[in-house]
């Protein structure tokens, strides 16, 4: 820890918005890194063996601490005690006995303590060297001792969480809680893995002891020597970090074996407000939220450590060093109300108590869960995020969905409110989580609004922690995947998307047909299926004939399924839209035609319906009512015409005549189509009158979909997650 010697040495003199701004940066490399255990470690969560439960059969328990850092903190003391007051909650106030920027008077003390608050020592300095050497700390522990004593405090937490719990046994104290379940950013990162209290039992020949997890540098004379403490006389101290090598088993103490002193050990399981709201600049308290009901339902410790000094208690706008304190409240508010009479919220003193009392906290001398490693990075088991940004990504996904998770991933599966998106999902039954919306037309609007979703999928994503990113196109998801360093996979079938910065993927998958040349990723990040993207999912189509009396349309009618062109996309040539209007125009005049348009907002169909009212008339034209089955309406029309890739394809892989009015890049799917006679381009009103062949047809179902293409990307899916997340060594 050299370098963090050097940097509380350098502390006072720098200002606080440079050290904000490193502490982002390594935040934001390390955020990845620890997806697996941040802001939940799933080793946590075990239940203790013996575990006796919370009193009175509470479900869990509420602790709430607050570290009071300056003088700005300790006049909103009173303030936030009121608060708590109000919502019918209660906590205990750190205090640095010894700071430069305030004395901690006993006026303040008294009043927190007649109120039916805790008061708690914090550090001595809080200058972060208060376990520089072992002699130090022996002659800071003598100070402490006296402010326990005239404060009638019985609570330590040392500053920056930087501990030595074989040391705090200097410290007459009844409880520690300088330690938590899963901390990643902090500067001794290493996790008590656990959201239950333990018990620290006083270790054997203690002073003769030197730990092994806090300041090592300062005690190199032991490892220089090879010196190896008693395993069990250091049952507790050994906190492992992620990349620790998992245990001997012969470190492993039995149950409930307690020594006669010690002290309990409260690690606080929330995120603190300082990494949610100021170093990762979070909005709301999502995260935290998700982190309470993960705790209530394995009955642990909600400990949250918040910082007073943090809080804006006046409306309107707030320093760059604070949140709102309504978020604070919010938290309150969020436990009281969902789990009414359902915890115990004690203070940390009584917590301490009951794990004395109960002799609980050996916890297997809490050493399976403090030595546990943390979970591998193999890659059998991962979260994958999938993104559905347009219309045809529902189908094309559910199929990709299903086997991913019959070969035992999780899908966290997010949606854009645009287009049917929602509607189709929602008619498939199909589970997700609604994030942001379609931005118009505006060029620079859509450009700003990918951003602003990119940053609505950002406090989701921090909570869920995906291990890969997928999409057929979500910029917005590739976006808050960069910025969040998780790889992505972008899945595409047409070579001339554009793409600005922050929005190139980490690999690409695409269909055979189309070169590595315009694509975004080099040779080697670029994967391929068989096939077209629609033979994903055109195997498991099974046409439904409902759907022809729910759009009013009758036996013996020639039905053309009509796709505008997509005039809002940055690849939109107007020209397309001169070859649909000729199209309408000549059909529509042509008896026994019946179209059913398919506008992509609801905003071109307002568009249309003014500029061409005749079209409607005599519902000629139909605009469904709500999301339809795209495949099933395809398979029940006699042709198809779209100024759309999507349909296009759908089309050609169900055998379905199309004709493409897309004048836009033509992509080398389509030109594949168009070799192998399953595409018609049409590139000029001329080619709309003569090529375009209104006639029925036989109905036989000869689509050529096949599930080569769909397991052949969930295989380069799986691949890929293997490049990123190799699997651990297995005996």
């Amino acid at each position: 820890m050299p370098n963090h010697r050097l940097y509380y040495h350098l502390k006072p003199y720098l200002p606080w918005g440079l050290r904000m701004v490193v502490r982002r940066i390594s935040a934001r490399r390390k955020l990845w890194k620890h997806q697996d255990v941040w802001p939940i470690n799933p080793a946590a969560g075990k239940t203790p063996d013996g575990w006796p439960g919370w009193p009175d059969g509470k479900k869990f328990a509420v602790v709430l601490t607050h570290d009071v850092e300056g003088s700005i903190g300790l006049a909103k003391c009173q303030q936030l005690m009121q608060l708590e007051q109000e919502l019918g909650f209660r906590s205990s106030f750190n205090l640095i006995p010894e700071g430069d920027e305030y004395i901690a008077s006993r006026q303040l003390r008294d009043t927190l303590v007649q109120n039916g608050f805790e008061v708690g020592v914090h550090d001595l300095y809080h200058n972060g060297k208060l376990l520089w050497t072992r002699e130090d700390f022996r002659r800071s522990a003598s100070q402490i001792n006296r402010y326990l004593k005239d404060w009638d405090a019985c609570g330590f937490r040392a500053g920056f969480m930087l501990r030595n719990l074989d040391w705090f046994h200097d410290l007459n104290i009844q409880y520690d809680a300088s330690t938590f379940d899963t901390d990643p950013f902090e500067p001794q990162p290493d996790g008590a893995n656990t959201i239950f209290p333990f018990w620290v039992p006083r270790p054997v020949n203690s002073e003769n002891r030197e730990s092994r997890i806090v300041n090592r540098e300062s005690e190199g004379g032991n490892r220089a020597s090879g010196h190896q403490p008693d395993s069990r006389q250091s049952q507790i101290s050994n906190l492992k970090s992620p990349s620790s090598e998992s245990l001997d088993p012969k470190l492993q103490p039995s149950s409930f074996s307690l020594h006669p002193s010690g002290y309990a050990e409260l690690p606080y399981t929330l995120c603190q407000d300082s990494t949610l709201f100021l170093v990762f600049k979070q909005t709301s308290i999502d995260i935290w939220k998700r982190k309470i009901d993960w705790i209530a339902e394995r009955g642990g410790m909600v400990l949250l450590n918040t910082h007073p000094d943090y809080m804006n208690f006046n409306r309107g706008s707030h320093a760059a060093y604070e949140y709102p304190v309504s978020h604070y409240r919010e938290v309150l508010d969020y436990i009281r109300e969902k789990y009414s009479n359902q915890f115990w919220n004690v203070l940390p003193r009584t917590v301490a108590e009951y794990v004395k009392t109960r002799r609980i906290g050996s916890i297997q001398t809490h050493s399976n869960l403090l030595e546990q490693k943390m979970p591998s990075n193999a890659t059998d088991r991962k979260k994958i995020w999938i993104d559905l940004d347009n219309t045809p990504h529902v189908p094309f996904f559910e199929p990709i969905i299903a086997e991913l998770e019959r070969r035992g991933h999780s899908v966290l599966l997010t949606a854009r409110d645009a287009f049917q998106v929602c509607d189709l999902a929602d008619r498939k039954g199909i589970k997700y989580l609604k994030i942001g919306r379609h931005h118009g037309k505006n060029k620079l609007i859509k450009v700003l609004g990918l951003f602003y979703r990119a940053s609505q999928l950002l406090p989701t994503i921090l909570a869920e922690r995906p291990a890969l990113a997928v999409s057929h196109g979500a910029r917005s998801q590739i976006i808050a995947a960069n910025l969040l360093r998780i790889p992505t996979v972008l899945l595409t079938d047409y070579e001339f998307a554009k793409a600005l910065p922050l929005m190139r993927p980490t690999w690409e998958i695409v269909p055979e047909v189309i070169s590595d040349e315009g694509l975004y990723c080099r040779k080697e990040r670029i994967r391929k299926y068989p096939g077209i993207k629609e033979d994903v999912y055109v195997p498991s189509f099974r046409p439904d004939p409902a759907i022809l009396s729910e759009l009013g349309l009758k036996d013996g009618e020639l039905i053309i399924t009509v796709r505008p062109p997509a005039t809002e996309a940055h690849y939109h040539n107007p020209e397309a839209e001169i070859l649909f209007t000729h199209f309408m125009n000549r059909a529509t005049k042509i008896p026994n035609t019946r179209m059913v348009l398919l506008p992509r907002n609801h905003k071109q169909d307002e568009v249309i319906r003014h500029q061409s009212p005749e079209w409607f008339l005599h519902d000629k034209t139909v605009v469904p009512k709500r999301a339809v089955d795209g495949l099933n309406l395809l398979w029940h029309s006699d042709l198809v015409v779209s100024g759309g890739g999507t349909m296009n394809r759908e089309a050609a892989a169900l055998g379905i005549p199309v004709y493409s009015i897309f004048r836009g890049p033509i992509g080398a799917v389509d030109h594949f189509l168009e070799r192998t006679n399953r595409l018609v381009l049409i590139e000029n009103t001329e080619q709309v009158d003569s090529k375009i062949i209104l006639a029925k047809r036989d109905c036989k179902l000869v689509g050529r979909g096949n599930d080569r293409s769909m397991i052949s990307i969930v295989e380069h899916i799986e691949e890929i997650l293997k490049v990123h997340y190799p699997p651990s060594p297995r005996a």
